[in-house]
């Protein structure tokens, strides 16, 4: 039997399933679900990354995401954010544009952003192994897109960053011609995070984020980083009753950054399946003067 739905069924009745996914390396990787990040980090900036979960699952779900964010004239910052999911026989695509404006308060910096695009999505069972002789109607191939749009806030200053978001603001039912089937639900994420200066090489960066989907427990990731000589930070982080991560982001020069985490489950009952979890990412960010980087920016590096 396929391991993924082993898997599955023998933690079906204790555990929930995720619609979206997750981020260890949330803090470097916001774009992708808050809008408000387009324009707000540098003038140029791309973000890539790969995460691929529960390595020793076959057909385990696979993330890659994507995001470009552009400052432009007028407080405006303009960018594209994509993520590609592919779990089991499902697969879907994440696409928007993204929009946000800034409210200059001196100290602080108050970011109002919007999404616009929507999901590709696709599944198909045909190629399922089935016992029963009789036709399954269900066994079926389903592709689709659905438009949405989405709307978040990210506020900082030299000592604390918030961001608030809902990226998809609308339930989409996937397969409206079915009796029972998949919704798009609505996802609301809070989160927030300080600056602590321990010395003139060390900045402390705890962090919380907070996910809630309806009907399901709230997911809870706090962590905490430690940045070194503004050369790369360390750190770890902890998911309510699911999984604990070691991270770290190098800054390679004053353009590139990467990052890598590795995730492992907290549930005793699961370590001996060996599901590891592991997160690439790689920042570009390009300035035309230094006179542009805000102060959170500064601290980064």
């Amino acid at each position: 039997m396929n391991k993924l739905i082993w898997f599955v069924f023998m933690f079906s009745l204790v555990s929930y399933s995720q619609q979206e996914s997750y981020y260890s390396l949330y803090k470097y990787n916001m774009q992708v679900i808050n809008p408000a990040f387009a324009g707000a980090e540098s003038d140029l900036s791309f973000s890539f990354l790969n995460r691929s979960q529960w390595e020793s699952l076959d057909d385990s779900p696979k993330t890659m995401a994507f995001s470009f964010s552009s400052k432009r004239k007028n407080n405006v910052g303009l960018g594209i954010s994509v993520v590609s999911d592919k779990v089991f026989v499902e697969k879907q695509t994440f696409a928007y544009l993204d929009f946000s404006y800034l409210l200059d308060l001196d100290q602080t910096k108050i970011f109002l952003g919007l999404k616009g695009g929507g999901n590709f999505y696709r599944t198909s069972s045909l190629n399922l192994e089935d016992y029963n002789q009789i036709i399954d109607p269900a066994q079926r191939e389903l592709s689709r897109f659905n438009p949405n749009v989405g709307a978040g806030v990210y506020i900082r200053n030299k000592i604390y960053w918030f961001s608030f978001s809902i990226p998809r603001l609308f339930n989409i039912k996937r397969n409206q011609d079915l009796s029972l089937g998949a919704k798009d639900r609505v996802h609301t994420y809070i989160g927030g995070g300080l600056e602590l200066p321990l010395s003139e090489s060390l900045i402390l960066k705890p962090m919380i984020m907070l996910r809630k989907v309806k009907s399901l427990p709230l997911s809870k990731d706090a962590g905490v980083f430690l940045g070194i000589k503004n050369k790369f930070d360390l750190g770890i982080s902890l998911r309510s009753n699911s999984s604990f991560s070691a991270m770290t982001l190098f800054k390679i020069s004053e353009i590139f950054y990467v990052g890598y985490a590795y995730e492992t489950p907290t549930n005793n009952s699961l370590s001996n399946l060996n599901i590891k979890t592991n997160e690439i990412f790689l920042k570009i960010k390009l300035n035309k003067s230094e006179k542009n980087i805000l102060p959170e920016e500064t601290s980064e590096k």
